[in-house]
């Protein structure tokens, strides 16, 4: 027996509501059916909007959208409708705007009992960085903050203000302009209680970092942009509680290929358990053995793979440069009870033969 549209149930609905942004649902599912209509209008069901977006273009609010039922929001700079304080529900905002404007919005919401879970800024550059983190500094409930800044390259501004301790958990910042690490250190007061972490690094913005440390700081993502693979070893050593590292990027071939040191990673950060690895670099085709080089890396569970597979174009025989990627996820390796057993008597024969000498 085929079911029709008008015979499905509120709750098919309302799993089927979820997939789609509040715009999506009141213009083309409004009054379709009974039951769809039932999730909508009838707050027994306690149904939650998501993916509102704000922007220049939307001048009035749907027929019979309640801003008290948006749960999450994306608020464009130029937008007519003031509804944020309207939405009490809210725990998911983006703002795409100037940080100015972003500041100036989120100084309003210290007078509003607004318990955000997770915040996402998407501005021009990131010179206004700490003031940005300053401004959320009275979001209590905040725990997920990402900034993405994409069109502009720009130095970190000093912060007017000073920045206090945070409960942000999980942090994301990606931008065309260079940070340094000890810029990131001046900001870390703002990001003690970081868990996650997930940030661009620049080849010619390193400096040295390791006189500071992420205490809880568990899972760290990093997009490389022509990193040291030693640079990358001591930044492990700031990150006492890491248990998985990932990254991603382009990479040179020291450290990363020739001569690989993956393993000092884990000797760096005794509590490192995975580093998943998903990296490109360009090479000429006589830089390295192939397979030699691969049947190392094969050892410790990595893929080296040309992404160019168009071997007619090679034919010349003449040294080409070609991508390639590497890819794959290390384990630590167990340590087993009779190690441990054989590393004490190891220990304790080297004892006796000493005071046997002396």
């Amino acid at each position: 027996m085929k079911t029709t549209v008008d015979q499905l149930y509120p709750d098919i609905w309302q799993q089927v509501f979820e997939y789609l942004n509040a715009i999506e649902l009141f213009v083309s599912f409004m009054h379709v059916t009974r039951a769809a209509d039932e999730v909508l209008f009838n707050r027994n069901h306690h149904f939650r909007l998501r993916g509102f977006v704000v922007d220049a273009y939307v001048e009035t609010l749907p027929e019979k959208l309640s801003p008290d039922q948006v749960i999450s929001l994306e608020l464009h700079q130029g937008s007519c409708l003031n509804i944020i304080e309207q939405c009490l529900a809210l725990r998911s905002l983006k703002l795409i705007g100037r940080p100015e404007w972003i500041i100036c919005l989120l100084r309003k919401f210290s007078n509003v009992n607004m318990k955000f879970e997770q915040l996402v800024f998407t501005v021009p550059g990131i010179g206004s960085l700490h003031d940005l983190l300053a401004s959320i500094a009275s979001l209590f409930s905040l725990r997920r903050l990402a900034i993405y800044a994409n069109e502009s390259e720009e130095k970190v501004k000093a912060g007017a203000l000073s920045l206090t301790q945070t409960n942000v958990e999980q942090f994301i910042l990606h931008s065309c302009s260079s940070i340094s690490w000890n810029e990131l250190s001046c900001m870390l007061p703002g990001l003690s209680n970081i868990r996650f972490l997930d940030i661009t690094l620049f080849h010619y913005n390193m400096n040295s970092f390791w006189w500071f440390t992420f205490p809880k700081l568990r899972y760290i993502c990093l997009i490389l942009v022509e990193v040291p693979f030693e640079w990358i070893i001591q930044l492990a050593k700031t990150m006492p509680s890491l248990i998985k590292l990932k990254l991603k990027g382009l990479v040179g071939g020291e450290g990363f290929i020739i001569n690989h040191k993956w393993f000092n990673l884990f000797e760096s950060c005794s509590s490192l358990a995975v580093v998943q690895v998903n990296v490109s670099l360009e090479k000429d085709t006589n830089y390295f053995c192939i397979n030699m080089i691969q049947a190392a890396l094969r050892e410790i569970n990595l893929n080296l793979r040309c992404i160019e597979d168009d071997y007619d174009y090679y034919f010349t025989g003449e040294s080409q440069q070609r991508w390639w990627n590497l890819s794959g996820m290390i384990m630590k390796q167990p340590v087993h009870s009779w190690q441990i057993m054989n590393k004490d008597h190891l220990i304790f024969a080297r004892k006796s033969f000493i005071s046997i000498l002396f």
